[in-house]
């Protein structure tokens, strides 16, 4: 697989590594080099190592797809300095890799892939392989970007004496990727599925009067004058006869949803965090920031004049349009101080998905020589979108009203490489995947005037995406 790069060349760079390791200075080594365009989905589905950690990352209409599998090495934190700690423990990682590539392209290099927790903490059974801060450096990566496909692999060195031993080494990986990645060989056959029934809770179960009065409580605080804004969400669980595969949820989550990320976390074989989410919380490229605020959602109508109608009155909607400033705001308070310009656009636009339609404004920050990237996306979570205004007023309400750990529901999940370059998501949403169930998110913006009715139907609507998919991928 790797007859693109020079042989020679090569074996010079194993010898560097190998003289750097001796020296206590490097641990691993990595390589990067361009392959045959796959379908990063595709290899990850027929990945062997189901037990240990698997990834992916997919915008279709962006055309980059991500997928990576095994772990070389990993980094976690917890507590109120969980970014900090984890961007710490990060560059050091970085440091300890050797690598080698002939490209000269952004994604041509070693990556760490992973996320947060959306409290500082994260205390329940279901998340626990999760954490509240996890980076895990894999034994590969394949990246497609456009036209240009990318393989990265990444062993430790430890153990291993002279050229020869690590020359063997990769040669054995490389084996186990061609077969994965060989499409002539996959089988036809569809393992692991089961039939899916299961129906929405209603207005009149259990699980709405809790809404309802968890939705007044937050009204009335807001009454009071304690916090403008809090975002509230639903667990759904759906009980299972036998177990799923979460990449065949996925496979119809991004076709359906090509302007949002498809995800997929899975630290080993207890659970998976999947989700199609259309909320990006941060891209980084160089020394400039991309964010957005997304707040203020209605239905997509049947007809394209209905359609039409919906976003006019989403436009003009008082309370939506409020809701998204409020969003904005808290953008620019938290991006200002890290950065030397800011462009926002004056007026929001829609962002259109297959069943809903939101508010939409793009903000780009250029963001000021010596900050580091972590420290902005700890000041942008959470956002007003999935938390609450002010959020130091609103956040610490959250697990007072919600009778469940959001685990890693609605924080920052995505990756981030040794060039700097790096993208986030807020992980909404999405569900977790485990053996004798499924646990699906979604959330709504509770404000002055909210209606428990109508932000249950919401949260309903919201729920869409997950149960369609899982639904077609069960039948």
């Amino acid at each position: 697989m790797y007859k693109q790069v020079e042989l020679e060349q090569l074996q010079l760079q194993i010898d560097e590594a190998l003289s750097q390791s001796k020296l206590g200075s490097i641990e691993y080594f990595s390589l990067s080099f361009s392959i045959p365009k796959v379908d990063t989905l595709a290899v990850l589905e027929q990945n062997k190592g189901k037990d240990h950690f698997e990834y992916y990352w997919e915008k279709p209409s962006e055309n980059i797809a991500i997928s990576a599998a095994g772990e070389v090495a990993r980094i976690k934190a917890t507590g109120p300095q969980r970014f900090r700690t984890a961007s710490s423990q990060g560059k050091s990682l970085i440091q300890k890799i050797f690598h080698f590539s002939s490209l000269e392209h952004s994604n041509a290099a070693p990556h760490l892939f992973g996320g947060f927790s959306f409290h500082e903490h994260n205390v329940s059974k279901h998340w626990r392989t999760f954490g509240a801060a996890s980076f895990t450096l894999p034994q590969w990566s394949i990246i497609v970007d456009g036209e240009l496909t990318l393989l990265t692999i990444t062993l430790e060195l430890v153990g291993l004496n002279n050229r020869d031993e690590v020359l063997r080494k990769l040669t054995e990986h490389l084996a186990e990727l061609d077969d994965v990645c060989d499409a002539h060989s996959y089988s036809k056959k569809v393992e692991g599925d089961t039939e899916f029934k299961f129906e929405v809770p209603t207005q009149v179960s259990e699980d709405f009067k809790a809404w309802k009065n968890a939705v007044e409580k937050a009204t009335l605080q807001i009454e009071k004058g304690v916090y403008d804004k809090i975002v509230l969400a639903r667990e759904l669980r759906i009980p299972l006869s036998s177990p799923i595969v979460d990449t065949h949820i996925l496979n119809r989550l991004r076709h359906q949803y090509p302007d949002c990320y498809s995800f997929l976390i899975k630290q080993n074989n207890e659970a998976s965090f999947i989700g199609c989410t259309p909320e990006r919380l941060a891209s980084f490229r160089s020394d400039f920031i991309l964010t957005e605020g997304l707040a203020g959602s209605t239905p997509r109508g049947k007809t394209a004049s209905e359609d039409a109608r919906l976003e006019s009155e989403l436009l003009n909607s008082d309370k939506d349009l409020n809701e998204h400033q409020i969003v904005l705001q808290a953008i620019q308070d938290n991006l200002s101080q890290y950065a030397e310009t800011l462009m926002i656009p004056d007026k929001p636009g829609i962002k259109k998905l297959s069943n809903v339609q939101h508010l939409y404004t793009p903000v780009r920050a250029q963001i000021s020589e010596g900050v580091s990237k972590t420290e902005v996306l700890k000041n942008l979570h959470p956002t007003p979108a999935v938390g609450g205004f002010p959020r130091d007023k609103a956040v610490p309400f959250i697990s007072k009203f919600e009778h469940f750990d959001r685990g890693w529901y609605a924080a920052p999940i995505g990756w981030i490489n040794a060039h700097g370059n790096g993208e986030f998501a807020v992980g909404i949403r999405s569900g977790l995947i485990k053996n004798d169930e499924v646990r699906f998110y979604a959330g709504c913006g509770i404000v002055e005037g909210s209606q428990p009715e109508k932000e249950w139907e919401e949260t309903n609507l919201k729920f869409i995406p997950m149960l369609s998919a899982l639904a077609y991928a069960t039948k």
